[in-house]
């Protein structure tokens, strides 16, 4: 979720979730994982078949675009003869409980799900007490008034809710009165209702049913509860007590609140189902992200790494030297580095440190130090369109022919055959074998230049040695792009959807294959391979020879030359994204005078956005990217739909409803950057629809009347990577922040060194005391500045407050 605070301050929220297995269920059923967001479904893993024990390891990250109470993950059984499903048991997780988790795989109960629990939405609330004077003395009145609802919950394809208000206190029998019904799930009620809280002085016996002595008005409460009308069914409440609403400044108490269960219902679900359990990884991030000029000190000293003399005295590695979290740290620096043009020396610096400390070349770059995950990060970066180009045709013909390619006999299935198998899986590891070796040329300057470090590194290195240079350039060009993007397609988008138990087989398979082939780089030990899985020497026997290993050298000769030329345009099209969605008709009204919604398959390319009726049919429309002027939101009052953007076009706009709030964000900010560079992008849009001749934000008549809304901004051109620097440099920030007890540590070891001359005791020595004390001290400096202003931020949100969801 992007919130701002000000002009200046942006926080975001992210989320990584890892679905890994169930386990310890009844029977042996269809099942599969479902993970919501305060009820709101945002992802769905594939179906395991008659399993007790299912297993998925299914990955998703996302940007939070909503503030949201509770993570949820169901687990559904499904019925396939009957074509049903239940839920058979949930986790659920509080927001303020997913810092505690901090991205470790943990089980998780399975709690049996009751349909009162089962909340979702928020209300909008208003209170004025006040006094009045009456026939009878002072007359003190409560004034509640709903105003609106969102985010209601559909029950069977219908929501037609009312709100019901009582004020309870230890004394008083309850006075309930309700609001008329609405038919949305997000209804404006407007309605307003008095209650009356009379002093002793004033108050007759007979006309009320609590006496005011007992009376004590700050342990009453106002409690909202929300219904649906056709079933009476319960959708949520919240409880305001009077001492929030007298102690509030202004005297009226205005605020929106979550919906919350009821507290019996609570408690009944926490009860466990069958005593099963749900194994899971949650990462939460959320991130204050300032304006550039607030971190450019941090960045400066950052970005001066490459100069800094020895390496180890360099920001970068003393930031590897003090943080556990060297994944994050890897891809943060790799991004800002990026952005700023700086990658290459980075690189290079690091990795002549990295070679230095090797003292066996078969060891040279199998771990996972931080020069090795800058790299990755680095070609996953760079290398989409490489990929694509070269594996995209066969992944897909994995996927779309499923054939058995099993050759593990320990794991066969009745009715499977070794030598059909082998003779499957061979032709696709040929195929990929060849696709790999034939795209040299068309390999990214980019990382062509990487490699070419990497290779006259280990060369000045191990001059006697000629086989480590190739073994180098190869631990990254097969063991960690090749391989990996065989073995998870979907991480790299070659694929949208997941594979399924026979695919993932074929793919881990193929994937070896490759890795083994990049493993010998040396055609005179050909004759003499070792391997961990027996079940693979069939397989090599036809693939491994002469002729391949001294293709695969001509290969990574090529790709680590930096003059190599690259004879073909990095603007080959690439789907970047594709899916159901749900469209408005564009053309002639069909029913009545009323355009139809259908749902069509819309595929996104760096050239084009085309959809048409199911994935293999012929598109029904293609809209080239040079006439996309705009990606915005639609006003959810236009058409009474939630989760619309709008495609603008010279002539009209696409009206497009994505499935949920995650899907519709990730649809608009990979159009917008698609569209970013075009030079007749609109400055200005309609944030509602044109519906019967009239624009119903402006109520313009024209249909190409100029926006009355300016366009949102901020995302960056490139569509190959979403670069964020500051954000990425927050994240440097709480990195260095929750350390700066080490880097203090460094600190004063590098000055009782430059003072004494004493052994060293720390278990990575210094090896240039003066200059380790300057990076630190600038790096000490810089996050106490930001320090500061994170400080600063907080006092000022927190003044903002209210009791309330405000």
């Amino acid at each position: 979720m992007a919130g701002n605070d000000g002009h200046d301050l942006r926080f975001l929220e992210s989320l990584s979730i890892h679905i890994g297995e169930a386990k310890d269920l009844p029977s042996s059923k269809d099942f599969y994982c479902c993970v919501k967001l305060d009820q709101e479904e945002i992802y769905r893993t594939e179906i395991k078949e008659k399993t007790q024990s299912p297993f998925w390891s299914e990955d998703f990250t996302f940007d939070l675009p909503r503030e949201f109470h509770t993570l949820a993950f169901y687990l559904y059984e499904k019925d396939r003869l009957k074509w049903s499903e239940k839920i058979f048991g949930k986790v659920a997780l509080k927001k303020e409980e997913l810092l505690e988790y901090k991205g470790k795989d943990r089980w998780y109960p399975l709690l049996n799900v009751d349909a009162d629990t089962e909340v979702q939405g928020k209300v909008h609330v208003e209170i004025k007490p006040s006094d009045v004077l009456g026939d009878n003395g002072i007359v003190s009145k409560l004034s509640v008034s709903v105003l609106e609802a969102s985010g209601l919950s559909i029950a069977n394809g219908q929501c037609d809710p009312y709100a019901q208000v009582t004020l309870v206190s230890p004394s008083r029998i309850e006075t309930s009165k309700k609001t008329k019904k609405r038919k949305c799930p997000n209804p404006h009620f407007d309605e307003t209702f008095l209650f009356e809280i009379t002093n002793a002085n004033s108050y007759s016996e007979k006309n009320h049913y609590f006496s005011p002595a007992e009376e004590d008005i700050q342990k009453m409460e106002v409690r909202i509860s929300m219904w649906s009308g056709s079933s009476n069914l319960f959708m949520g409440e919240v409880k305001i007590p009077m001492s929030a609403i007298i102690s509030s400044d202004s005297g009226n108490h205005n605020a929106w609140y979550y919906l919350k269960p009821r507290e019996a219902s609570s408690q009944r679900s926490q009860r466990p189902a069958e005593c099963s359990s749900l194994r899971v990884r949650v990462a939460y991030e959320g991130n204050c992200v300032f304006p550039s000029e607030r971190y450019a000190e941090l960045m400066d000293v950052i970005l001066g790494s490459p100069e800094v003399e020895p390496i180890t005295s360099s920001p970068v590695v003393i930031l590897d030297r003090c943080v556990k979290e060297t994944g994050i740290a890897a891809k943060a620096l790799t991004r800002i580095f990026h952005h700023n043009g700086r990658i290459v020396p980075l690189i290079q610096g690091l990795i002549d440190y990295e070679v230095s400390k090797i003292t066996h070349p078969n060891t040279i770059f199998r771990g996972n130090s931080l020069t090795a995950k800058i790299i990755d990060e680095y070609m996953h970066m760079e290398g989409l369109y490489y990929l694509h180009e070269t594996l995209k045709d066969l992944v897909d013909q994995i996927f779309e022919e499923r054939k058995q390619c099993e050759i593990d006999t320990t794991k066969f299935r009745d009715g499977e055959s070794l030598e059909n198998n082998l003779s499957n899986v061979a032709v696709y590891v040929d195929r990929a074998y060849r696709a790999i070796i034939n795209s040299a040329m068309v390999c990214p300057t980019s990382l062509c230049q990487v490699f070419c470090v990497l290779r006259e590194v280990t060369d000045k290195h191990f001059p006697d040695d000629p086989d480590i240079k190739y073994a180098a350039v190869s631990a990254f060009v097969f063991l960690r792009l090749f391989a990996p993007a065989i073995l998870s397609p979907r991480l790299f988008q070659l694929r949208q959807d997941n594979a399924d138990e026979t695919v993932s087989r074929t793919l881990k398979i193929v994937s070896k294959a490759i890795q083994s082939l990049g493993n010998h780089v040396n055609p005179d030990k050909v004759n003499s391979p070792t391997f961990k899985e027996e079940y693979m020497l069939p397989l090599f026997k036809s693939l491994l020879d002469k002729d391949h290993i001294i293709s695969i050298r001509k290969f990574l000769d090529i790709v680590s030359t930096r003059s190599k030329a690259q004879i073909q345009s990095p603007e080959a099209a690439v789907t970047l994204k594709e899916g159901y969605l749900i469209k408005r008709a564009q053309g002639r009204k069909k029913y009545f005078g009323v355009k139809n919604f259908k749902t069509r398959w819309f595929r996104l390319t760096n050239h084009e956005l085309s959809y048409c009726k199911c994935k293999e049919s012929i598109p029904l429309c293609n809209i080239p990217v040079s006439e996309i002027l705009a990606v915005e939101r639609l006003q959810e009052g236009s058409f009474q739909m939630k989760f619309m953007f709008q495609v603008v076009q010279p002539e009209r706009a696409l009206y497009i409803q994505a499935n949920n709030c995650v899907e519709e964000k990730e649809w608009i900010d990979i159009l917008s950057k698609v569209c970013k560079s075009n030079k007749n992008r609109l400055q200005s849009f309609h944030p509602y629809a044109y519906v019967n001749g009239l624009w119903l934000c402006c109520s313009a008549i024209l249909e190409n009347a100029t926006g009355c809304t300016p366009v949102t901004g901020g995302l960056p051109v490139s569509i190959t990577v979403d670069i964020d620097p500051d954000r990425e440099m927050e994240r440097i920030y709480r990195l260095l922040h929750e350390n700066k007890a080490e880097l203090k540590k460094l600190e004063e070891s590098c000055a009782i060194l430059a003072v004494y001359q004493g052994d060293q005791v720390d278990t990575m020595p210094i090896e240039d005391d003066q200059s380790c004390f300057k990076t630190v001290t600038a790096l000490l400096r810089a996050i106490e500045k930001l320090t500061k202003e994170h400080e600063d931020c907080l006092k000022r949100r927190r003044e903002m407050m209210e009791y309330g969801s405000k």
